[in-house]
């Protein structure tokens, strides 16, 4: 009935293992590996998962070639970095059962009580996704160009375009740990911090301009830019040499963005 889908690039092999050991071994898995060389000696991989090997493509298109090798009408997707109690699967099957014309069902990140009815129209970050297989491949699935963020908001926006229902399970709960599941040195720490800043800009500045137009997207992201140039010049000042980098890379993913280039920041 169900497939989960993880997708890993240098992650933390402890996180990994733990997912996987509240997951069980009743469930099919597709593990994608983005790092394409990602060493599974020490994890406990059950006889039903399966590991698809992937050059760094960006976790919404690893989410989507997971679901390309997916059989089953649903498939539920989780970020390494979330924590859950072992009943979360079984629970957000229950609800697929009785709710049936959805096209995605989350769980509670802790946004909202949990007293709170089912919320629809949700469309923000969502770490773990129940995806309704039939109903989605009407729309199709993430947008490959976006590479790090607003993925799940480009999608949950294409749904509410389509009647598609996308679904918050209050009282179902899990905690998210951003950030958290990548291993990485100080330097490499900080490259990544570098990437996240520059493809947030650029992602969201390709979501305003795909989903209204070019001028509506200039006017949601000009501030930012008007406000990084003027800590740019305020850190260069100071001397703070990362922060300055860290202006740096929202200005020029910004700019990429204005420009209609590709998102081709990665880390080599």
């Amino acid at each position: 009935m169900i497939t989960i889908i993880i997708v890993v690039y240098k992650s933390d092999p402890k996180k990994l293992n733990k997912i996987l050991k509240l997951i069980g071994i009743n469930y099919k898995i597709v593990i994608i590996d983005n790092s394409y060389t990602y060493d599974f000696k020490g994890i406990s991989i059950s006889k039903k998962t399966k590991i698809i090997r992937s050059q760094n493509i960006g976790n919404g298109a690893g989410i989507n070639l997971g679901i390309k090798h997916t059989k089953t009408p649903y498939a539920l997707y989780f970020d390494i970095d979330v924590n859950f109690n072992k009943n979360l699967i079984s629970k957000l099957i229950n609800k697929a059962k009785k709710i049936k014309k959805f096209g995605i069902l989350a769980p509670n990140n802790g946004k909202f009580e949990k007293k709170y009815k089912i919320i629809e129209h949700y469309n923000f970050e969502a770490p773990v996704m129940l995806f309704n297989i039939k109903k989605l491949k009407k729309i199709g699935f993430f947008d490959e160009k976006i590479f790090l963020y607003f993925e799940e908001t480009d999608l949950f926006f294409k749904c509410k375009k389509n009647n598609i229902k996308v679904l918050i399970i209050p009282n179902i709960i899990i905690k998210h740990i951003r950030s958290s599941s990548v291993i990485h040195t100080l330097d490499k720490k900080n490259k990544i911090l570098f990437l996240r800043k520059w493809h947030y800009m650029w992602s969201m500045f390709y979501y305003y301009k795909k989903n209204f137009n070019y001028f509506f997207a200039v006017n949601k992201t000009i501030l930012y830019l008007i406000k990084d140039v003027i800590k740019l010049g305020v850190n260069i000042f100071l001397l703070n040499k990362k922060e300055s980098f860290i202006r740096i890379n929202r200005i020029t993913g910004l700019l990429t963005s204005y420009l209609l280039l590709k998102s081709y920041k990665r880390i080599s």
